[in-house]
């Protein structure tokens, strides 16, 4: 049993840590069994006067590593989805077993109440599909249901609920969305990308959030995540991250991106943080402010993403959720107002629009912003030789989900087909063009551990064991880096995170495995035995973390 450091050490009282008999990550594997010494949260050469006075762990052995970086998630949106119904297919294996779910949810739920839940994919559910507004409807009455798609880029909505929302049959498809129809053009209840703007569920209250990012950290920790940047943040986010900043309650680094416009039913908050002077930087250790965040396009297995080829068995392309000109007019305003760019691109065609775009900042000022502010294009799956030039040529960061490779790989084999199927989050090849390639979950799309992630960037092999392809392994090192230094470089801190080195922040985690003695399928039982957050030990649920 590690011994915890105590809580209540701030980041400049002289608090000291010697991380004794310690086998220290070094990029390509662990050392011989050494010392790492920590001061004020910092990590720091030997021999200081503070050093001198440590507090001792003994770490007998074992293997210590940065914490990892997740480079793009839904903290907020993760914390939510712990809170609801839990639809993922370990939980709820068929259609049958959701609608159970929704059946004991409904039958205690107060006036007014809506029934939620989110996780599901039709690809792992007995039935072969996805559930559906009858199905919902013989068990929910006048109960609002809206069960969201593990991709969190649709949902499936019962009568009661599209009816508090004003929807009927007669409704129109918005401009990049879809209410899904059956062949007697009768609602099936999915709504899909821009149409779920128009589902009128309860907003969450602040003390929700609250549990919610209380639920997120405890997860990150359990998975050795000391840094999360978070996609999707919106104006109860950043009161939440107010609150907790003022109130130590951020146990773990957060990094902001801005929900940029109002889409996917998320109100965009670009215009108020060009109103407020909001800038990327804003912020402090723990949180600090990266930019704006713009979605183009939807999800490959829920057939939205905007491919240039269309999905297996169908005659669908997929979905693109702005028009050029409007993008680049937002782009440009958020370049102006000091925003950097995190762009989510998907599908080739989403690619093409989300490096047109970029290519299109011709001003001298707005070159200079877009090859040197390392802007982002998220997810970046099926990246073409063109798209492969352009990230490299602009300095653009390929923010990988990578981690899909095993979560949702076989979703991809059957909507892709075996050939594109292997083009998708290429990491040889990302390396090979020299891009940097941070990978990652977009928890809770996916399970946020990141070593999944690791293996599937290492074997390309999907959860029921199928190898995609064996050309775009990356090495077990590699891989690491793309959670730890890589993902640091995201943020400009790839001299203060994700590294052991002197002067970088001491968020760490220990190990009781060489991750490089495994079989790789070892990889997905690691856990860490400990976490640390600026030297200080972190655990699930605890409430208070300075530094």
């Amino acid at each position: 049993m590690l011994p915890a450091t105590p809580t209540s050490a701030g980041p400049h009282d002289g608090h000291a840590l010697e991380f004794r008999n310690a086998r220290l990550f070094t990029g390509e594997g662990f050392t011989e069994p050494s010392s790492l010494h920590v001061v004020d949260g910092i990590i720091t050469e030997p021999g200081s006067a503070a050093a001198g006075r440590a507090e001792v762990v003994d770490l007998d052995g074992r293997y210590l590593m940065p914490g990892f970086i997740e480079s793009h998630a839904h903290p907020g949106m993760l914390g939510i989805s712990l809170m609801e119904l839990d639809l993922r297919p370990a939980a709820a294996p068929s259609v049958q077993a959701i609608v159970a779910a929704v059946d004991g949810a409904v039958r205690t739920a107060a006036p007014g109440e809506w029934v939620r839940g989110s996780g599901w994919e039709e690809t792992f559910l007995a039935e072969g599909r996805g559930p559906t507004r009858e199905d919902l409807d013989a068990v929910s009455g006048d109960v609002p249901v809206v069960l969201t798609r593990t991709c969190r880029h649709m949902l499936v909505a019962n009568t009661a609920a599209l009816r508090a929302s004003g929807i009927d049959e007669d409704v129109a498809d918005p401009p990049g969305g879809r209410f899904v129809r059956d062949e007697a053009g009768r609602m099936t209840g999915l709504v899909q990308e821009k149409a779920m703007d128009h589902i009128a569920a309860p907003a969450y209250a602040d003390e929700d959030w609250d549990e919610a990012f209380s639920r997120a950290q405890d997860a990150f920790i359990s998975w050795g995540v000391t840094t999360a940047h978070d996609m999707s943040t919106l104006a109860p986010h950043l009161r939440y991250y107010s609150r907790a900043g003022q109130a130590g309650q951020l146990r773990i680094r957060f990094r902001p991106w801005l929900w940029a416009l109002s889409q996917a039913g998320m109100e965009g908050v670009l215009d108020h943080a060009l109103g407020a002077g909001i800038a990327s930087g804003l912020g402090d250790d723990r949180m600090r402010i990266q930019g704006m965040k713009f979605m183009l396009d939807g999800s490959v297995g829920g057939r939205t993403a905007a491919v240039s080829c269309a999905f297996e068995g169908t005659e669908d392309t997929g979905l693109l959720y702005i028009e050029d000109e409007t993008l680049l007019h937002q782009l440009r305003r958020a370049v102006r107002g000091g925003l950097r760019l995190a762009v989510h691109g998907i599908g080739e065609r989403a690619l093409d629009q989300a490096l047109g775009a970029l290519g299109a900042l011709d001003t001298p000022e707005e070159r200079e912003f877009l090859t040197t502010m390392r802007n982002r294009i998220e997810h970046c799956a099926l990246p073409l030789p063109a798209h492969l030039d352009a990230l490299a040529e602009w300095n653009l960061i390929a923010s990988s989900s990578v981690a899909f490779v095993y979560h949702l790989g076989d979703s991809y084999l059957r909507v892709l087909g075996p050939e594109r199927v292997k083009r998708a989050y290429p990491h040889r090849s990302f390396l090979d063009h020299g891009i940097v390639a941070p990978g990652n979950s977009d928890a809770p799309v996916v399970n946020g551990n990141p070593w999944e992630g690791i293996y599937a960037a290492t074997t390309r092999t999907t959860s029921s064991g199928v190898v995609l392809d064996r050309e775009q392994n990356i090495t077990l090192a590699e891989a690491i880096r793309a959670y730890t230094r890589d993902a640091a470089y995201g943020s400009f801190e790839e001299d203060r995170l994700g590294t052991l080195t002197s002067g970088a922040h001491a968020d760490l985690q220990v190990l009781d495995r060489d991750p490089f003695a495994l079989e790789p399928t070892d990889l997905l039982t690691l856990a860490p035995v400990a976490v640390y957050s600026a030297g200080t030990r972190v655990d699930p649920a605890d409430t208070r973390i300075d530094g």
